[in-house]
């Protein structure tokens, strides 16, 4: 039987004062992730009932390095510190490496604490409602961060890596929207729609309504797009644009309705978006039939369905080991 949590005994223990058991039934609860979104619902609650004081730690450090600087501090006099005894220096040790074990703790989670996260396994899409009434569309294998608190409010930075289409509200006050990718680049946005790519491979943004401006770590300048514009970001860092149609447009979004658009594009490339989006290794041994392109759209939900109708329509048979998919040309 899964234990139970309740908010009180909860607040018991953000205070140091829950009980072994408390503690124990804690660590139980938390192991499934849908506790812990309402975890630091209820931290943030406490907090703000027990407010405590937040050191400046830039502002601390910047004043130790002026005062090194400066000779006039460079003489340093140690004050005397008795002996202690051994068991005391024991128990002063542990209690130093404690402190030091939960301050690494504390910065390594401090990701954790500031964000929430968005995340879609292999073959699986995530529609959802952000708290500033962005709609989001996650593809398969892509992971959305979002600032836990004030979102909407005093910040609307978001963090993507993965595909995903945006649909984002525009607010009273003319907030920007910014969208950092994986590749460091950064898209700003007032109201608008746009899907954007970004993985390994490239970063592209796909805009359907509205102006984005794109900007670039490689780029001297950052690009303002228009309707129908597709930019691309090169290996480079150079922003690449070009104008679509409107069928072309429509392709950028048909992964929404688990369809694969292709227009000449050689099945290396579709083995590429097979791994990304299914996790599914396909190895083409065959020069031949890797330059081979695919043209059309392809409806399907896994590896499995997309492989078997283009095997049909290419000529080629599919063979599966433990590990991967292997292409191998017919007679």
């Amino acid at each position: 039987m899964k234990p139970e949590m309740t908010k009180y005994a909860v607040f018991a223990h953000f205070s140091g004062d829950a009980t072994p058991l408390q503690k124990e039934m804690m660590g139980e609860w938390l192991k499934d992730r849908r506790n812990v979104e309402l975890y630091f619902e209820w931290l943030d609650e406490w907090e703000k009932m027990h407010l405590q004081f937040q050191p400046d730690t830039a502002e601390a450090l910047a004043k130790i390095s002026e005062k090194l600087q400066d000779p006039a501090d460079a003489e340093v006099v140690l004050p005397v510190v008795p002996t202690l005894h051994f068991w005391k220096r024991r128990g002063f040790l542990w209690a130093a490496a404690c402190l030091f074990l939960v301050g690494i703790g504390a910065f390594m989670g401090r990701d954790i604490l500031t964000y929430g996260r968005y995340e879609t396994a292999f073959g699986e899409q995530s529609k959802f409602l952000l708290a500033d009434g962005t709609e989001v569309v996650l593809n398969a294998n892509s992971r959305l961060k979002v600032p836990r608190w004030g979102f909407g409010k005093s910040t609307r930075h978001v963090y993507l890596e993965g595909e995903a289409e945006f649909s984002v509200r525009h607010t009273v006050d003319h907030q920007y929207f910014k969208v950092h990718n994986a590749d460091n680049s950064l898209i700003t946005v007032l109201g608008t729609e746009f899907v954007v790519y970004t993985r390994a491979k490239q970063t592209s943004v796909v805009l359907n309504k509205g102006k984005v401006e794109l900007s670039s770590p490689g780029s001297e300048q950052a690009l303002t797009m228009s309707p129908g514009d597709r930019a691309t970001i090169e290996t480079s860092g150079e922003i690449v644009v070009e104008k679509l149609s409107k069928q072309q447009l429509a392709q950028h979004s048909a992964w929404k309705e688990h369809r694969f658009v292709f227009d000449d594009t050689p099945l290396r490339e579709v083995a590429v978006k097979i791994h990304e989006l299914f996790g599914v290794e396909v190895k083409i041994k065959d020069k031949g039939l890797a330059a081979r392109t695919a043209t059309g759209s392809f409806p399907a939900k896994n590896a499995e369905e997309l492989l078997t109708i283009m095997s049909y329509m290419y000529n080629f048979e599919i063979q599966k080991t433990d590990d991967k998919v292997i292409l191998i040309p017919n007679p």
